[in-house]
């Protein structure tokens, strides 16, 4: 599922952002949270310190394996798969922080969710926005696609989303999307200038191109698709 070769050639600070953004999105009464691609566990220890929980975390990087089990409650230095030995109908929260667009088939990963979700069991996700102004610019005027070490145009990244395609993907899957906020805005001065021109001609059609990634809550409806 993942570009195993690049991704784990990766700098150990890659893995390590405890990602304090996304607390805010993981519900309050969630008793048990599985996080797929955890790293050393940093997000998870984070979120044990600030909602009671039973914590799980995947992690296909071996590079991890001691800090993740020492910050988390179950460990597993595997890939997600539908065959992963892990609880059938007792999450209540399973979270992807910036890992989708890794995946060749993220798609998969998502309908693997069902069955490891309860009910009313929800997936939290951070996924970057191709449509963040920057890159925005670098594609329509200067006409470059430059892969880079990190950030929106990582080498590792085998899909690209925008909002509203985010969006999408989960609803084709069979989820109820109940969140869906742009988050990490960043924008240099030149470029909220532009973006603010552009939604005063266009109705806010460029509201979205101010946000470097869009966290996503969805809750299970059905367990088909």
């Amino acid at each position: 599922m993942y570009n195993t070769t690049d991704y784990q050639e990766k700098e150990d600070s890659y893995f390590l952002h405890i990602r304090k953004e996304m607390l805010q999105f993981i519900p309050k009464n969630a008793a048990n949270i599985l996080e797929i691609g955890c790293g050393d566990g940093s997000f998870g220890a984070y979120v044990k310190k600030n909602i009671s929980c039973i914590y799980y975390g995947i992690e296909p990087d071996r590079r991890f394996n001691k800090s993740a089990i020492e910050k988390l409650d179950h460990f597993d230095n595997t890939l997600f798969t539908s065959e992963s030995k892990l609880p059938h109908n007792h999450f209540d929260c399973i979270v992807f922080n910036d890992v989708l667009e890794h995946l060749a088939e993220p798609q998969i990963a998502l309908r693997n969710c069902k069955a490891f979700l309860k009910k009313d069991g929800v997936i939290v996700s951070s996924i970057p926005n191709i449509r963040h102004a920057p890159y925005l610019y670098r594609l329509f005027y200067l006409g470059e696609f430059t892969y880079e070490d990190s950030g929106i145009m990582d080498k590792t990244h085998l899909r690209f989303f925008t909002k509203k395609s985010i969006k999408r993907m989960y609803e084709t899957l069979g989820f109820e999307v109940i969140q869906h906020i742009g988050i990490n805005e960043s924008l240099a001065p030149r470029f909220k200038f532009i973006v603010q021109l552009l939604n005063l001609i266009t109705n806010n059609k460029f509201e979205d191109t101010k946000f470097q990634q869009y966290a996503t809550v969805a809750k299970k409806v059905n367990d088909q698709y």
